[in-house]
């Protein structure tokens, strides 16, 4: 049986891969995929990443499992109908001591609020990086892959901070809707902004 690390690892490369092909399709060439590949390591990598160690700073237990259903509907929804449905899995945060036995149900509210955005939050500072190196690039195919890249991390921003269901949105939303606008308008302007090529 695999080491917990190591089962992370194959649920992350496997999320990856699957997020990569829903992105690229239906052009599924090389170069395609390998720049999409970059945006969607940075991106998704980095989001899931950064939840799991926003929770543990916070003294959770925090683990990123892929949703075989998940995976299921980003491919499928991708073939089928041309959208892409980013949810391939989630860290798994689990419970924490609580000094005296004492749980504390608006401290706990906070946590799981700024572990929700954390991802988000990333994911925005990624895009605004890839778009400001993108200012100063001359090579077509650097230019593409930035742009991809600032494009993935703007979706997932915006994606996650739906105000729905599971979904992080929900969880920043119910704790403070103002904090929520702080990632979620910007992730909607610049969703709107970019074009890829």
């Amino acid at each position: 049986m695999a080491s917990n690390s190591s089962r992370e690892i194959i649920h992350l490369v496997a999320s990856l891969l699957v997020l990569t092909i829903a992105f690229t399709y239906p052009d599924l060439s090389p170069e395609r995929m390998a720049i999409v590949a970059f945006g969607v390591g940075t991106g998704f990598i980095l989001h899931e990443l950064a939840h799991k160690f926003t929770a543990q700073r916070y003294g959770y237990v925090a683990d990123y499992e892929a949703s075989p259903m998940g995976l299921f509907l980003a491919i499928g929804l991708k073939m089928f109908t041309g959208i892409v449905f980013a949810a391939p899995g989630a860290v798994m945060i689990r419970g924490k001591y609580a000094p005296y036995g004492y749980y504390d149900p608006i401290q706990t509210g906070k946590e799981f609020a700024y572990i929700s955005i954390s991802g988000a939050v990333v994911n925005l500072l990624l895009a605004i990086i890839f778009l400001t190196v993108s200012l100063f690039i001359t090579d077509p195919l650097a230019s593409k892959v930035l742009w991809w890249s600032a494009f993935i991390n703007v979706f997932l921003a915006g994606f996650n901070m739906i105000p729905f269901g599971p979904l992080d949105g929900a969880k920043v939303w119910r704790y403070n809707p103002v904090l929520w606008g702080l990632v979620s308008i910007p992730a909607i302007i610049l969703f709107l902004f970019i074009r890829i090529p």
